[in-house]
């Protein structure tokens, strides 16, 4: 039984009522970004021409502006009201959403009809054909989200670091704010979703298999192997045996190996054998596949063969090598990053493992080398985390709607009454903060180095030393790319050609990645959450990382960066990429779209003019 099948009769639960609008408002919000604000047919403002306006939408505008989109190519158009215009489409809505098509009467559009309409705009537009596995997609996300929204929510985060740092990982209720299915989980049936899904805050321990060690493909940066140091935290009593080696797999992809004619065959001859469920339980994280242990000095990143967001998450052979190239790599810029920034901190993935059974015809080979694929990456430890620090994922924070921005409102309003600060003096200073941790090492790795991080939401971990931010945290590995122009072949010869083709990327190509998770996917929803729909409070942030661009160029700059710091001053689009249009193309994320995206700075420099 797939997710969808948890889909309710349209007398809805609460929680299915409050999936389906967050599905509704990230829907529309992608479709402004991505397409009608683009074409130039999005606006805000009060009604106008026709006196047909729905009622109910001419009471909400008592408090709010009408957000009026036309898709001419459907002859058809939408209006909602929202509380401000928001030229980055980071609306809050204020009611119900309103159609009206050629010689038709307003209707009132739900998700599925309003996701019905932008799929077949989009079809239009591209000469595609209509993309049924989106709608799926969409369902299945909204139907998540209501599991999620059914199961209790924690009032408090834990007062312990780690178990709060935990919390954090496990409470992404809605996900991401731009993406058509941020929740969607293609392949979990609605037990897989009730047992692995971190924000039902389950555990699960892993299955184990004894792998003959010449069928065991494993690297390490470290003094031991990789199958060392998952022998060493195996559970008590679980040992592979001679001439084998400790595999461990996520149980859910344990099952899906099991299924496979090349394991069952190497059962049978006793190349594998599988010991099945073992030891203390493993926690997921915000991205479902990485797993957290209390004690254990590792996370262990597994192949997942589930479509989450927008793709499969599988860990091929030349992404393993990726990373641990990535991590030599860092291993030498750490003790220059610290220096420089001191609260700059990376989590390192210094080994991997996988399985090669060298027979049967290579897709079922590499089928399985990927299927095992495992990284480990580092824990939180004394050398990393600053005395005193509650690590928390910055997703939770500000990529979460409603609940991120209720745990962040809390965190601010303590720092405000213990240090009687007034409030927006603390959002300011707390962002201001936040900048400097993220911006300056992030932007170093690439200007002075050629590393292009992908600091999104998801991959942040910021370190709060009484509640205020001390340290950023840098992680996923597999995510990293290097600019072609200064990692050449030369620089690469330890990796496969492969593995060199998936890291590389040139140097502009390099610069939208970061500029888009940076500014867009980051500070974009920092600030949304900050300010709350404070436009004056949202000025003061964006003057912050003015400030911030300015301090990094006059302190660490160099020529190239003086370039691209003074064209985002100036103003100049941003990348934004396109989740929604990329999805509805059925593109591998790495062929994702940048369109572009207004600059929050250019208002600002309008202002100091």
């Amino acid at each position: 039984m797939s997710t969808s099948a948890l889909h309710r009769s349209p007398n809805m639960s609460a929680a299915y009522c409050a999936a389906s609008q967050r599905s509704l408002e990230t829907l529309l919000n992608c479709y402004c970004r991505e397409v009608a604000i683009p074409e130039g047919h999005a606006s805000i403002g009060p009604l106008f021409g026709q006196n047909d306006w729905p009622l109910a939408l001419r009471c909400a505008l008592a408090t709010g502006q009408a957000l009026h989109i036309v898709l001419p190519r459907l002859d058809s158009r939408v209006v909602v009201a929202v509380q401000d215009d928001s030229p980055t489409a980071n609306y809050r809505y204020l009611s119900a959403l309103y159609c009206k098509s050629a010689g038709q009467p307003w209707a009132l559009l739900d998700w599925r009809m309003l996701a019905d309409l932008i799929i077949r705009d989009l079809a239009a537009k591209t000469g595609q054909p209509y993309n049924h596995e989106l709608l799926a997609q969409i369902e299945d996300s909204v139907q998540v989200t209501t599991a999620i929204l059914e199961a209790p929510w924690p009032n408090a985060m834990p007062s312990d670091p780690l178990a709060a740092y935990l919390d954090s990982e496990q409470s992404l209720t809605y996900g991401h704010p731009f993406h058509p299915a941020p929740k969607s989980r293609q392949g979990f049936s609605a037990e897989d979703l009730r047992r692995y899904s971190p924000e039902l805050r389950g555990g699960f321990p892993l299955h184990y298999f004894a792998v003959q060690r010449d069928a065991v493909l494993q690297q390490s940066t470290l003094a031991q192997s990789c199958g060392d140091i998952l022998a060493a935290q195996a559970p008590q009593g679980v040992v592979a045996g001679d001439d084998y080696l400790l595999v461990p797999a996520h149980p859910w992809q344990a099952r899906w190996l099991l299924e496979k004619p090349l394991i069952a065959a190497a059962m049978r001859d006793g190349r594998i054998r599988h010991l099945g469920a073992q030891g203390e339980l493993y926690y997921p994280t915000s991205s479902v596949r990485t797993l957290y242990q209390p004690g254990n000095p590792y996370f262990y990143k597994f192949s997942l063969h589930v479509r989450l967001t927008n793709c499969v998450r599988k860990n091929a052979v030349y992404e393993l090598e990726g990373a641990l190239q990535v991590n030599r790599i860092m291993s030498g810029l750490i003790p220059e990053l610290r220096e420089r920034f001191p609260g700059a901190a990376i989590m390192p993935e210094p080994a991997f493992l996988s399985v090669n059974l060298r027979d049967g015809d290579a897709d079922a080979k590499r089928e399985i080398t990927e299927g095992f694929g495992l990284i480990l990456r580092g824990n939180f430890d004394q050398h990393n985390l600053l005395p005193g620090a509650v690590p928390l994922l910055a997703g939770a924070l500000f990529g979460n709607h409603v609940l991120g921005e209720a745990r962040l409102s809390a965190l601010l309003r303590q720092i405000a009454e213990r240090e009687r600060m007034a409030p927006e003096a603390v959002a300011v200073e707390w962002f201001s903060r936040y900048v400097q941790q993220m911006m300056y090492p992030v932007l170093h790795c690439y200007f002075a180095h050629g590393v292009v991080f992908e600091p999104h939401l998801q991959n942040v971990v910021i370190g709060l030393v009484g509640d205020w931010p001390a340290q950023a945290f840098l992680r996923d590995f597999e995510g990293v790319k290097l600019v072609q122009e200064e990692w050449g072949a030369s620089r690469l010869s330890g990796v496969s050609q492969r593995a060199q083709a998936a890291l590389q990327y040139d140097r502009e190509r390099g610069w939208k990645r970061i500029a888009y998770c940076l500014f867009v996917n980051n500070f974009c929803e920092a600030i949304h959450q900050l300010a709350a729909g404070n436009p004056a409070l949202q000025q003061r942030l964006w003057t912050q990382v003015r400030h911030h661009l300015q301090q990094y160029q006059h302190l660490h700059g160099t020529t190239e960066s003086a370039a691209r710091i003074a064209s985002v001053l100036d103003g100049e689009p941003l990348p934004a990429k396109g989740n929604l249009c990329n999805r509805f193309l059925k593109q591998a994320d790495r062929a994702a779209d940048y369109a572009p995206f207004v600059n929050p700075l250019a208002a600002i420099k309008e202002q100091l003019a």
